[in-house]
């Protein structure tokens, strides 16, 4: 799949029906003069520096301006951007020597492009919006002519005839040349609903729901090509359901000499579009393309074919499955519904789905999302063995699997894994409880209890390595004593990372060995949930020793409540919002099937093989630092903890 920017999918559509439109002369827009029309119209600057504009840019406005070497760099192939799409759609690429470019300048805005991102296709009724882009260019030679020969073709691969368009849609010369499009949505929908070879061409049956949702439809589509000698013009933009204030902005602004919105929609060539692009402007395709999106996901638009092949009932977008285990625990919560948003934000599709922390559930919800046609699935599993059997089904598919924070055991079926450096976190845990005992300094012996995690998660087993083997060498030397004997992993895991199994099992352990009065100097548990339990433990108990020190892992609400008012010690810190940041760039990377960003291709094998992972750092908060690297941050503000 490529995902083509909104500048360049808005020429798309125009390509699409068939009809253009353009303007007379154009001045010389120097790179200053673009940057003073693109600051007086509120737009922002945007910095490239490799990266590509985001949805909010888009919302916003932006615009890019460049000459000398940079704008070389930006019109040349090698720079896979939004002015790229654009040259290539409009055949500039194809006969412009980049060492002949002085400047380049492009600018969008679409307002209203938030509500557009999530549109449903089929209920369009109403949604209101309206964006535009343009894009300069200044060249050092003569190039009117070959890119006015461009278009003569394309009309001809059309079989439209430059007869059939007025003087004001197309005119060239050796010197400059135009183009103009305008298509009024409501007529043109029009059309299609009257064209009797919807099913030959687009695949599509026109049903009575089809028909209404076409009708109802407003707006406008417009383009404009002007190229002067070595100048070129290209402004473009639409509207759905509302006037074209966007567009006109721009179309004034930028000093098109002949306002296209003006032209009435010529019936030649859109019986034409009709008839070779099928349903060239329904709903569906609109959203699509108008969303940055040209997919070939539940449909297959071919730009220089003119053909589409459409699925009215698909979903628009590429779409992601994310299966998160629970919602009653903050962190997955905000995992899911953070990662969700990241994605549409970028155009995609998402299924969200919690289980309940129930197996069979979430095998349920990946089964309906490969079904519902995702095509990445991010899967935090609840029982990273149980799965097998329904990756089967999705590698079937071509689905991608994506590990979150959880490897998937097991299966060939996962292709990567996104979490944290998990042996460290259990370091940062022992290494925490050794300090604040002063153990270096005290002999002891220190009395500590361990509680582990889930045992089917592989997660569990590293916090744990982690931890023991910072804290083995005191046990060995009896400055560290287990005062109930159970240090290995299968007798202090906890199924399910279940507070109230941690609870109880904890309970047990204080009746059995600490009634007396003993001290507990420290509780080493793996996350917080489990903490959690021991806390409710020693309370239920009514523990009379010292506080133990208690450790935990993932900065839940409540613990961190309870590090502020001394029953926890510290919990370290995952911050989530890194490994969404991360998860939804590979997300990206397989969409646009760009090399996926990893970093560790040995350590985690699932039993099956190893899986080629990316690893991001944690770090630990208590009473000293919470402040700062909770709030701060912005991950909490300072009235959650009243």
């Amino acid at each position: 799949m490529r995902r083509i920017k909104i500048a360049a999918t808005v020429l798309a559509v125009s390509m699409l029906a068939g009809v253009f439109a353009g303007c007379s002369k154009t001045a010389n827009i120097s790179t200053e003069k673009f940057t003073k029309i693109c600051e007086k119209m509120g737009l922002e600057e945007f910095e490239i520096d490799g990266e590509m504009p985001k949805p909010r840019d888009v919302e916003k406005g932006y615009y890019i301006a460049a000459d000398g070497d940079e704008a070389e760099e930006l019109i040349g192939p090698q720079f896979r951007h939004g002015i790229d799409d654009i040259a290539s759609l409009i055949g500039i690429v194809d006969f412009i020597d980049p060492d002949d470019v002085e400047s380049v300048g492009f600018a969008a805005r679409v307002d209203g492009y938030k509500d557009l991102k999530r549109a449903d296709p089929k209920e369009l009724e109403d949604l209101e919006v309206d964006g535009a882009v343009a894009f300069q260019m200044t060249l050092d030679d003569n190039y009117s002519e070959d890119i006015m020969s461009y278009f003569t073709e394309l009309l001809d691969k059309y079989d439209i005839s430059t007869d059939d368009l007025s003087d004001k849609e197309f005119y060239s010369s050796p010197k400059e040349g135009y183009l103009r499009l305008h298509i009024n949505v409501a007529d043109f929908a029009e059309m299609v609903i009257d064209n009797d070879n919807l099913d030959e061409y687009a695949e599509l049956t026109l049903n009575e729901d089809m028909e209404d949702l076409l009708s109802g439809l407003t707006g406008d589509i417009a383009l404009s090509v002007e190229v002067n000698g070595a100048n070129v013009l290209v402004v473009a933009g639409f509207s759905l359901n509302r006037d074209a204030d966007t567009l006109k902005d721009f179309i004034k602004r930028f000093g098109v000499a002949y306002d296209p919105l003006k032209l009435p929609m010529n019936e030649t060539v859109a019986e034409t579009a009709v008839e070779e692009a099928g349903l060239a402007i329904n709903a569906y395709v609109i959203t699509n393309i108008a969303s940055g999106d040209i997919i070939d996901d539940g449909g297959d638009v071919d730009i220089d074919g003119g053909s589409v092949d459409v699925d009215i009932n698909g979903d628009s977008g590429f779409k992601v499955g994310i299966s998160m285990p629970t919602q009653d625990l903050m962190r997955w919560y905000q995992d899911g519904s953070n990662l969700k948003e990241q994605l549409e934000e970028n155009g995609y599709t998402v299924d969200l789905q919690y289980a309940g922390n129930t197996i069979n559930t979430q095998v349920a919800q990946i089964e309906n999302m490969i079904n519902s046609g995702c095509k990445i699935l991010v899967i935090a599993a609840i029982d990273g063995s149980s799965l097998t059997t329904v990756l089967e089904e999705a590698a079937a598919k071509g689905v991608k699997v994506i590990a979150y924070d959880r490897l998937i055991m097991a299966t060939e079926c996962v292709d990567y894994y996104v979490s944290f450096d998990n042996y460290t976190v259990g370091v940062l845990q022992a290494t925490y409880i050794i300090n604040a005992l002063d153990i270096e300094n005290n002999r002891g012996p220190f009395n500590i209890e361990l509680t582990a995690g889930d045992p089917s998660d592989f997660n569990a087993r590293l916090f744990y390595n982690g931890a023991y083997d910072v804290l083995s060498p005191y046990i060995a030397s009896g400055q560290i004593k287990v005062v109930s004997g159970q240090t290995a992993f299968e007798d202090v895991a906890t199924s399910g990372w279940k507070t109230d199994q941690a609870k109880a099992r904890a309970e047990n352990i204080i009746s059995s060995y600490y009634s007396d009065g003993t001290d507990i100097d420290a509780w080493l548990c793996s996350n917080d949930s489990t903490a959690w339990g021991v806390i409710q433990a020693l309370e239920s108990r009514n523990y009379k020793g010292t506080y133990p020190i208690i450790t935990g892992q993932d900065c839940d609400l409540v613990n961190v409540k309870s590090i502020i008012a001394g029953k926890q010690a510290m919990s370290v810190f995952k911050d989530t919002r890194t490994l969404v940041d991360q998860t939804a760039k590979m997300v990206m990377q397989i969409a646009e099937g760009e090399v996926v960003d990893v970093n560790d291709n040995s350590t985690h094998n699932n039993g099956v093989k190893t899986v080629p992972s990316y690893l991001c750092s944690p770090i630990f908060v208590d009473e000293n630092n919470y402040k700062t690297i909770l709030v701060d941050s912005g991950y909490y503000s300072e009235t959650d903890f009243i």
